[in-house]
């Protein structure tokens, strides 16, 4: 029997048969197997339906997890139009995703960070595709994913790689190079009896003229082309600086609205407490009055 079909076949199964599945398991198995089985745990309620995802829906996670790949070619390329576009398709995708898993609001909020991780990160992306998580991911968008302990058997990356990047194949234009005072080389096309027309003569105070707005044209153009890259750096700089925040940002929202939902559960309990308190002390009071009496 080997361990990791046996694990494939437990994550398969609804949590609530875990158990069940795990103890049956062991006990058909020879004695080390049998230790092992039983040391995989049951997944939380976040990572057994991503683990039914996997598995009810490979082609939707599949695409899930591409994106993650051709974002992380783009950011390389700075191609900022693909970015952007990568960007809201992999919104969109991870809406399908976890639409209609009737879920509440925290395990659906786990089920969206887990997948937003494994989009960002590889090891994630592969912890995912195992179908055997144990724990929901989370990403800063900053730092490595931790996926210590959150799949029940070792995975490598390269056990469960994302799919080859769909890159955009785009024509580059060609470049046309024009110096009108330096003079250039004639069209291929161009007529052979233009290029052998003879040239105006020229005076050496033209010449000198003509030399002189040449070097300035030069200066104009080098200064003109280092503005332009130095904005162009910046400019990807910046893009690269606001992925970064916006994928905090997003941290943080789905933080403050798990905080939030955490607080409204607080208060719901705190009130019910304070409900079973009041009830306790009238109770307390009720007994000393009964006793009082009893001794009277």
């Amino acid at each position: 029997m080997d361990l990791r079909d046996v694990a494939g076949e437990l994550y398969a199964a609804a949590p609530a048969d875990f158990i069940a599945k795990r103890n049956a398991a062991a006990a058909g198995a020879d004695k080390p197997t049998a230790k092992q089985i039983k040391t995989l745990r049951k997944p939380s309620a976040s990572a057994a339906a991503i683990n039914a995802l996997v598995r009810e829906h490979p082609d939707l996670i599949g695409d899930v997890l591409d994106i993650g790949s051709r974002m992380r070619d783009a950011f390389a390329s700075r191609d900022r139009a693909e970015i952007r576009a990568l960007t809201q398709e992999r919104q969109r995708l991870l809406q399908r995703a976890t639409d209609g898993l009737d879920l509440s609001p925290a395990v659906q909020r786990e089920v969206e960070e887990t997948l937003q991780a494994a989009v960002i990160d590889p090891a994630a992306a592969a912890a995912v595709r195992s179908g055997m998580l144990v724990r929901a991911l989370e990403s800063t968008g900053l730092e490595q994913v931790d996926v210590s302990d959150a799949v029940a058997l070792p995975v490598e990356v390269q056990d469960f790689p994302t799919p080859a990047p769909r890159r955009k194949k785009a024509a580059e234009a060609p470049r046309r190079r024009r110096d009108d005072a330096a003079g250039t080389e004639a069209e291929p096309d161009q007529p052979e009896t233009e290029a052998e027309q003879p040239e105006p003569v020229e005076s050496p105070s033209e010449r000198r003229e003509r030399q002189r707005r040449i070097r300035a044209a030069e200066k104009d153009v080098e200064r003109a082309k280092a503005d332009a890259e130095a904005i162009e750096d910046e400019l990807d700089d910046t893009v690269d600086r606001r992925g970064d925040l916006e994928a905090e940002r997003d941290r943080l929202q789905r933080t403050l609205q798990r905080v939030a939902d955490d607080l409204t559960e607080a208060r719901a309990s705190e009130r019910s407490l304070r409900t079973r308190l009041t009830d306790a002390q009238r109770a307390v009071r009720e007994a000393e009055r009964a006793l009082r009496d009893a001794r009277d």
